[in-house]
């Protein structure tokens, strides 16, 4: 449901072509896991995948004592993008079961999105980990073209809310509006700002 809010929402700004991106953080953990990696090895290959540079994240791993197989799945992340075929390819290379039922768990959100009427606008992306330490399942980003940054981002946080007294599960997602309506003007949408705050409100 959120993620189909957050593409009724964008089309509701005039936006046609974007695309929100999908990823589960439990299966880019888990590859961390996988390699028995120190906390700070940990950051510089999320640094490293955040900024696409998959040949830097080769040659990190080639200085490390890092199983074959696991070798194998980073150096597929940059394949497992694109539509719900790439989540069997990501299954094939899981590394243990965490990882297995964050694939599984993006299958059945494809099967929803489907109901919604709203695949056209989504993609799958495995190598995305998220910026934020606090997500705990599901992470997305919106694109467009006309702005070089997300125009929206969320995801889950089942344990976030639990820091200010309450044990609940939780998601959400922001819309950065600047970078919505540089896109807006870049792709000669007309801006209707009265109209445009009642719908992100």
């Amino acid at each position: 449901e959120m993620l189909a809010m957050v593409v009724d929402g964008l089309k509701k700004t005039g936006l046609k072509e974007f695309q929100v991106s999908i990823g589960h953080v439990d299966f880019i953990q888990s590859l961390f896991l996988a390699a028995g990696l120190e906390e700070d090895e940990a950051e510089e290959l999320r640094t490293l995948i955040a900024n696409r540079n998959f040949f830097g994240v080769e040659e990190v791993l080639d200085h490390m004592d890092v199983a074959d197989s696991v070798k194998e799945a980073f150096h597929l992340l940059p394949e497992l993008t694109g539509g719900a075929e790439i989540l069997d390819q990501a299954l094939s290379v899981a590394p243990e079961e965490k990882a297995s039922q964050a694939i599984h768990r993006l299958k059945q959100i494809d099967e929803l999105l489907h109901l919604y009427g709203v695949e056209d606008h989504v993609t799958f992306d495995l190598s995305m980990s998220g910026s934020y330490g606090y997500y705990t399942g599901i992470i997305f980003k919106a694109y467009t073209y006309g702005s070089g940054t997300p125009i929206a981002t969320g995801g889950r946080y089942d344990k976030l809310l639990s820091q200010f007294g309450k044990d609940a599960p939780s998601i959400g997602f922001g819309i950065y509006v600047d970078e919505l309506l540089m896109a807006m003007s870049r792709q000669q949408i007309d801006i209707d700002t009265d109209y445009l705050g009642t719908i992100l409100l």
